[in-house]
Order: C-alpha cells, then structure tokens, then sequence
C-alpha cells in the first residue's frame, strides 16, 4: 500500500515532467527561429559585399588625392601611395580594418623650394559596418590601435604646421558610407568626402 508520503512525491515527480516537457520543445522553438535569422539570405550590395576580405587600389587612391589637391591650388608635382591596406568584411557585418601604407605627396610652394607630406597610416580598426540599401553605417568602432603620423619637410627642415592636410584615403565610424559592389569591385565613398576608394576582392 502506497503511504501518503509516497503520493506526494510521485506527484512532484510527475509536475517536473511535465515542466521538462514544455520546456523542451520552447527551447527548440528558440534555436530554430536563431537558426533561421542567422541564415537570412544576404541582397543587393550586402551579398555582394560581405563574406570578404578587400584589398584597397591605393594607386588609383594616389591619382585622386593629387587631382583633389591640384583643385584646391596645391602646386602638386607628385602624389605616391606604398603598401597595402585590407577591410575584412564578414557576413554579420563585422570588420576588420588593417591599413600599412604610407601617402607621400611632393609639391613646389616657390622655384627653389620642395615640400614634401608623407602620412603614414598602421595598425588596425575593428567594429561593425551594418548595409542598408546601399549605405552602411559603421558602428561600435574600435581605432585605439590604429596609427596615422604626419611628417612635412620644406627643403629637407621639419615643418611644424603642414600647409594643407589629405583628403581621406580610409574611413572610420564617423559618416555613413557609400556603397556600389560589382562581384570583384567594391567602392566606398564616406559622406561628404571626395576620393572615392576602390576596393579588390582577395578573398
């Protein structure tokens, strides 16, 4: 015979089951749906852009920074970009942004003067940059690491204030950015900026 205490716990028992019971199937209802978002198929500039690591065309950055400051009535008589700068673009939207290059601008302010401008930029940038349409916003972004020196010369002296500053060959979180991608070909244009940057697929 069955005592009272042995009734009760036979009902404690099979409370918890049917708790495991409705929990169970919640719990695999949540994965599911997790499951489902993550794999949300990618459109437009956003699948074309993402999932990526791109080089940046620093020749073609080079040609554009000489034009930019010719307009603006810098006596350019050169403009050289040296190294390599990569944006990893991952398909969350993720980025890591890693430039090792140096922009070297030679310029001819009288007949017996040369100056020269080289920046250099190193280290790397992390966060985010979430695609809408055709524009992304960058976010959470992390530049302690990143590194941009500037050295101006006249005749060989160090100059304290450089005369005129680059227009932006990178970008951070500061503006959206304007977005084309054509497979192998992704251009970024910060707002407001003139150089457009050309980027080459690599991986």
């Amino acid at each position: 015979m069955t005592s009272m205490w042995g009734s009760r716990a036979a009902a404690r028992r099979a409370g918890a089951l049917v708790l495991v019971a409705a929990v169970v199937p919640a719990l695999a209802g949540c994965s599911v749906l997790g499951l489902e978002q993550e794999q949300t198929p990618l459109t437009g500039v956003a699948a074309c852009a993402l999932g990526h690591t791109w080089t940046s065309d620093l020749t073609d950055a080079a040609a554009q920074v000489a034009a930019s400051l010719t307009g603006d009535g810098v006596p350019v008589t050169s403009v050289v970009a040296e190294g390599t700068q990569t944006l990893e673009w991952d398909t969350r939207g993720h980025v890591i942004l890693s430039p090792d290059y140096t922009v070297t601008v030679t310029t001819s302010p009288a007949a017996d003067q040369v100056l020269t401008l080289v920046k250099t930029y190193s280290g790397q940038a992390t966060g985010a940059a979430y695609i809408n349409g055709d524009i992304a916003i960058p976010r959470k972004w992390d530049g302690a690491e990143l590194s941009i020196d500037t050295v101006v010369q006249l005749n060989g002296e160090i100059v304290e204030e450089p005369p005129f500053d680059l227009p932006p060959t990178s970008f951070d979180d500061s503006v959206g950015l304007l977005l084309t991608c054509d497979g192998s070909t992704l251009t970024i244009q910060p707002r407001g900026d003139q150089i457009v940057q050309i980027w080459t697929r690599s991986g």
